[in-house]
């Protein structure tokens, strides 16, 4: 690895010597000057986390991204197979991963801007640009969270980087490396549990861990009779607030809104999306996410973490299944060692994309994958437009209706739509519409919208 700050810095802008940027006014990075493998990176994390953020959106489950409890039974009938095969993948390259993946490329994206920033102009701060771009996008995703849906991350990403990371950006690479990694390790674990109050969970009573609706037949019939009518109960009572169309929901949404962000930053869960951005500055500036690293590192460290997180999340995932979904069996085997699998499980999926990348296979693919992290802003907000729109607000009311395995065939079918509209797009246009939107607040200037422009 290359020492010092300056060898650092010509990582960071490998599209064009740094000189070049010498004197020129604050603007956005040209077409020319956009690096591949960060918009490689963004598409493949936006079109994952759609894996994950379904179950929000489609209907009511009984336990973290496991599909139990439901309006209608997983791994029941003909399709039980195929429900389990997803849980497994969903697990294995997408919970938390894609996220984490998402903030690795946010911190990357604090130093690559301040970074050039600093050499467009000398002698003075990026601290006007960099404070105003941040405070845009708190303001985007506040309106996210409480207009459109309550699971947004937008305003998580938007606090710490105005509070955090903007005096980490000049740190050795190495350094951002080991803090980051802490962070993400022990202040993750210790948020994600604390969130999910697992530890209170181990120690509390057998039978407090038996979600309602399962595990019933070990119970006095009367006690059995009583949880399942509240667990009925409950779930009616879930898919009538699911199904509110937008005006009738404001409230269901606010209150949703309000919670995630007291459970998320109450908890410090959020130190594990800090860890990763740090992470990510320090991945960015060691020349790691702009493929510049020899090959065998991209290959042992794939190697050496997917050791690490697949195992373990399979050996989670076996106990849970076997325990019949007991709380008390996910919080041992799969919520303690979340946090670890995470970050290792995301670290190996980057490895692997990136060598992907270099070896020129899939070229059309990646392009249009690449297209997708080009305008992930806009697709981020219009995926949750569409699927609110299809499960709650539109004529179809599908909340809660459709299988678990059918879930699957909407992301699919939302991916397709991604990377065909990012595409076409882009093929008259130089960013997304909330790219454009925002960038143009950024710099408190109308910036060029078609690619006519840029050429």
């Amino acid at each position: 690895m290359k020492n010092g700050a300056t060898a650092e810095a010509a990582n960071v802008l490998t599209s064009g010597a740094l000189e070049e940027l010498a004197g020129l006014p604050a603007a956005p990075l040209r077409l020319n000057r956009r690096l591949p493998a960060l918009d490689y990176l963004r598409g493949f994390a936006l079109l994952g986390i759609l894996m994950m953020n379904i179950d929000d959106f489609a209907g009511p489950e009984g336990m973290w991204d496991i599909p139990v409890d439901m309006p209608k039974a997983a791994f029941t009938g003909w399709h039980a197979h195929l429900d389990i095969a997803l849980v497994i993948l969903r697990w294995l390259l997408g919970e938390g991963r894609m996220r984490s993946l998402f903030s690795i490329l946010f911190g990357a994206g604090v130093v690559l801007l301040t970074v050039r920033l600093e050499h467009r102009r000398p002698g003075k701060s990026s601290a006007d640009i960099y404070y105003r771009r941040n405070l845009w996008l708190l303001f985007f995703g506040l309106c996210h969270g409480f207009l459109i849906w309550w699971g947004d991350i937008l305003v998580d990403y938007a606090v710490i980087a105005l509070t955090l990371l903007y005096p980490l950006r000049r740190l050795h690479a190495r350094t951002l490396l080991m803090v980051g990694m802490a962070l993400w390790l022990a202040g993750g674990t210790f948020g994600s549990t604390h969130a999910m109050h697992t530890m209170n969970m181990l120690v509390a009573a057998p039978a407090q861990l038996t979600p309602p609706g399962r595990n019933l037949d070990s119970l006095p019939i009367a006690e059995r009779a009583l949880q399942q009518e509240e667990y009925e109960a409950n779930v009616v009572s879930e898919m009538v607030e699911g199904k509110q169309d937008y005006l009738k929901g404001w409230k269901a949404r606010i209150a949703g809104e309000c919670f995630l962000l007291r459970l998320k930053f109450g908890s410090l869960w959020i130190l594990e999306w800090l860890g990763a951005m740090v992470t990510g500055m320090g991945l960015y500036k060691s020349g790691f996410l702009t493929n510049q690293r020899p090959r065998r590192e991209y290959a042992w460290l794939a190697l050496v973490c997917y050791a690490v997180s697949v195992p373990i999340t399979l050996t989670g995932l076996w106990h849970v299944f076997h325990a019949d979904f007991r709380v008390a069996s996910f919080d041992t085997w799969m919520a303690l060692p979340y946090s670890t699998t995470v970050a290792a499980g995301t670290l190996a999926n980057t490895s692997v994309i990136l060598l992907l990348l270099r070896s020129g296979r899939f070229k059309h693919l990646f392009g249009w994958v690449a297209a997708v992290g080009r305008t992930a802003f806009s697709n981020y907000i219009l995926t949750s437009v569409l699927l609110k729109t299809v499960f709650s607000w539109g004529p179809w009311k599908l909340y809660g209706e459709l299988e678990f395995y059918q879930w699957a065939c909407i992301v699919v079918a939302v991916w397709a739509l991604n990377l065909c509209l990012s595409a076409s797009w882009l093929h008259a246009f130089a960013f997304g519409p909330m790219e454009w939107l925002w960038r143009s607040l950024t710099y408190w200037k109308l910036q060029p919208w078609r690619l006519s422009s840029y050429q």
